[in-house]
């Protein structure tokens, strides 16, 4: 029969397991949350760069309207 400091133990080593697990997950997601923002921000530079833009984009049609 184990004792209560082995469970206490075995509870403590899956309670660490466990969060490690989700500060790997959220540096993964912030990872890729960065990656998102820095190909966004391509975009818009290529497209405030590029000149045209089609006449058929949403952002043109407000360009229009103004």
């Amino acid at each position: 029969m184990k004792s209560k400091r082995s469970a206490d133990t075995d509870l403590q080593t899956q309670l660490e397991s466990l969060l490690d697990q989700v500060w790997r997950s959220e540096a993964e997601w912030r990872l890729w949350d960065r990656v998102d923002a820095l190909v966004l921000l391509e975009a818009f530079r290529a497209k405030r760069g590029g000149g045209q833009t089609s006449p058929t984009s949403p952002d043109s049609a407000s360009e229009n309207a103004a």
